[in-house]
């Protein structure tokens, strides 16, 4: 048998999804659960766990302490209470399947065992994908259904290690009598005092393993939080003093890297079937501001299925920006996506400095990009989107000999705002560093007459250095030819316009039959942002009777907060429904509830990718006459209102509550909408005239 002791202290956020884990795949008839409260628990984590002993009884404990004494001292007392082997587990994790007789099987498939340590996302070591870094769960899988990958790939090698890792440790029973518990005077509250631990048992000649038939879900700084950093490096000065050998042991493992092939066979299970044999095209990095699901936007949407497209036949790696404000600017995140590799690095825009801030220049980022760029060696560096980095990353990858493909996706190097709307919501002429200055000040900071317009000129000379590249793209001819008129471009730069399309293009739509009955049902999909034109919509269903026609909002309403409420507001007042956001997998439900969309952007738009996917969906659109939407279709299949315009919008809306059928007429007019394969294939000549040195066409 074997006891898992479990210490908890604080708010322990993570408990439920911990306890419930155990509590469906442990054996509670043959091990035993001892919950160590490390002083007086918080009544949320002293319920969950008062609820698990009532319905385990005998086979669940809890050893409550009325003072809290630190980690050392709490799985010590849990281990002093146990029977049979020792499981240390942290409350932030989820164990999976088999977990523990796994576990167990490793540590006596050969002598002299000490600890076991399973796979996780975040183990340092043993971390999985990529060791030595955070892992978010692969795209398209669970824990449950991960964990069962990496049992399905394993060959029970139970690889050595230098020492166990302390979220989950297997200690079998005599070795724990031998080597004894865990140092409390010199670790404190905690950190380290695992690794100690496994040093001493390396001392009396034992071994440690990983166990890689098993994985455990880790969240990581649930046990310690902000204190986390300061714990580690004074553990590290302690371990460095009495094990002098030690960092040179672990530096040595890092370089060596014997668990690489173990990974690898799971990473194998993670990518798609490569479609052409032989020697693989060049490698290429993708540079873009944000990935899905973390951020849904239509570039981003964009990158992923070209990059996925790609993984079937070439190396793909991305560096992605992702928000999370409980975490600090430049921790990074490390993501599996369908054979892709994807680095997601936090800035939430909360740095003093406005040269960070604004994405100019950010050393730590300087850092960890030319890092990733030596790790993953690529042969083309693709920009999408620069917002949320620094204008200075692509000048890294020129230095470096790589040619740089720039995807104009919009107007961003040009404008803070991104779409050329001025902040009173007029059209901008041109940028200028007074004029930007007035419009989007970039500084709090005194003299903020003198400081921003020095911080537009800055950004404009660091923009254009930016923009300096071998080849560009853009998905519309609109897009194209604004950047031709901007004069931004080198003078000898040419554009190639590949349209997105739609990655719900292709897919079979029951066709609608007939006209839809009253009342029509109108429907907004985008973000809740002022250049979007979300108020437009909102004023122009203003003295539409609910029984003609009603209108949804289905907006994210994060990025602009203020505003969001403002059309929330204004909804209340017309009978308008703001739904907020929705998940990739309910996008083809939304589009079924929609006999109209309603695309109300005030802002130019480069390409208006929700018009591709709502035709895509056999959804007809009616759209602000702007930018690139007049290129996605014309008035035989849909129709156009002035930017801005929320009466002239409001007469279209009631020409089709007076004629439904104009709906079904537009609904049989609607042209194929190109794949976002069609992009891909394009992408692809254009990356091959250029790695081959000639025109791409």
């Amino acid at each position: 048998m074997a006891t898992v002791v479990l210490p908890v202290w604080g708010p322990s956020p993570d408990l439920e999804r911990c306890l419930d884990s155990v509590a469906r795949f442990t054996d509670l008839g043959r091990h035993l659960l001892v919950v160590v409260g490390d002083g007086p628990l918080e009544p949320g984590p002293e319920a969950l766990v008062a609820q698990l002993v009532v319905a385990q009884p005998g086979a669940v404990r809890l050893l409550a302490r009325p003072v809290r004494g630190g980690y050392p001292v709490a799985a010590n007392a849990g281990m002093r209470e146990a029977r049979g082997d020792v499981v240390l587990l942290n409350s932030d994790t989820e164990v999976s399947e088999g977990w523990l007789e796994k576990l167990r099987e490793a540590a006596r498939r050969r002598p002299g065992v000490a600890s076991v340590t399973p796979f996780s996302n975040n183990a340092t070591l043993c971390s999985l994908p990529r060791p030595f870094a955070e892992n978010a769960i692969p795209a398209g899988h669970t824990v449950a259904t991960f964990a069962r990958l990496v049992e399905e790939r394993s060959r029970r090698l139970s690889p050595q290690i230098p020492t166990g890792v302390g979220f989950c440790l297997y200690l079998p029973r005599d070795v724990l009598d031998e080597v004894g518990l865990f140092d409390e005077g010199g670790f404190g509250t905690g950190y380290g005092e695992e690794v100690d631990w496994c040093l001493r048992a390396s001392a009396r000649g034992y071994s440690h393993v990983l166990d890689d038939a098993t994985f455990v879900w880790h969240r990581g700084g649930g046990s310690f939080g902000r204190e986390g950093l300061a714990r580690g490096r004074r553990a590290e000065r302690i371990l460095a003093r009495r094990y002098p050998g030690y960092l040179r042991l672990v530096a040595r493992f890092m370089k060596e890297d014997p668990l690489g092939p173990v990974r690898e066979r799971v990473l194998d299970g993670l990518r798609p079937p490569r479609r052409s044999p032989g020697a693989a095209p060049a490698s290429v990095v993708h540079l873009v501001h944000g990935w899905p699901p973390y951020a849904t936007g239509g570039t981003e949407v964009f990158a992923r299925t070209i990059a996925i497209a790609q993984a079937e036949h070439r190396e793909v790696a991305v560096y992605a920006r992702v928000s999370d404000p409980s975490r600090p600017k430049g921790n990074a995140i490390e993501l599996a996506d369908h054979g892709v590799r994807v680095r997601l690095v936090v800035n939430d825009f909360l740095q003093r400095d406005p040269i960070s801030r604004n994405a100019l220049h950010d050393h730590a980022f300087s850092v960890d990009f030319e890092r990733f760029l030596e790790e993953t060696r690529p042969g083309l560096l693709h920009v999408h989107h620069l917002a949320g980095h620094a204008a200075s990353l692509p000048a890294l990858a020129r230095r470096r000999g790589i040619p740089v493909v720039f995807q104009l996706q919009d107007w961003w190097p040009l404008c803070a705002r991104v779409n050329l709307l001025h902040a009173d919501g007029k059209a901008c002429s041109g940028p200028s560093p007074l004029k930007c200055a007035a419009c989007r000040p970039l500084t709090a900071l005194p003299p903020r007459v003198l400081t921003n317009p020095a911080l537009h000129a800055l950004r404009a000379a660091l923009m254009r250095q930016a923009l300096e590249a071998d080849r560009y793209i853009a998905g519309s001819d609109f897009l194209a030819l604004s950047w031709a008129l901007a004069g931004w471009l080198p003078g000898s730069a040419t554009v190639d316009v590949v349209p997105y399309g739609s990655p719900s293009a292709g897919r079979s739509v029951p066709p609608a039959v007939g006209a839809p009955r009253l009342p029509l049902r109108f429907g907004y999909v985008g973000a809740l942002m002022p250049h979007k034109g979300a108020h437009v919509a909102v004023e122009a269903f203003r003295g539409i009777g609910r029984e003609e026609a009603g209108l949804r909002l289905w907006g994210d309403p994060v990025p602009d907060p203020a505003y969001a409420e403002r059309v929330r507001a204004a909804a209340r007042e017309t009978g308008v429904r703001v739904e907020g956001a929705f998940a990739e997998e309910e996008k083809e439900q939304v589009f079924s509830e929609i006999d109209v969309l309603i695309v109300p952007s005030a802002g130019l738009e480069s390409y208006g990718i929700v018009v591709d996917e709502a035709m895509a969906h056999g959804v007809p659109v009616i759209a602000s006459r702007i930018g690139a939407l007049v290129e996605r279709f014309d008035e035989t299949c849909g129709a156009f209102f002035q930017a801005g315009d929320a009466a002239g919008l409001r007469e279209v809306v009631r020409r089709l509550v007076a004629r439904p059928e104009t709906i079904a007429r537009w609904r049989l007019a609607m042209p194929p909408v190109r794949t976002m394969g069609d992009a891909s294939r394009r992408i692809e000549e254009i990356y091959a005239g250029l790695l081959a040195g000639g025109a791409g066409r």
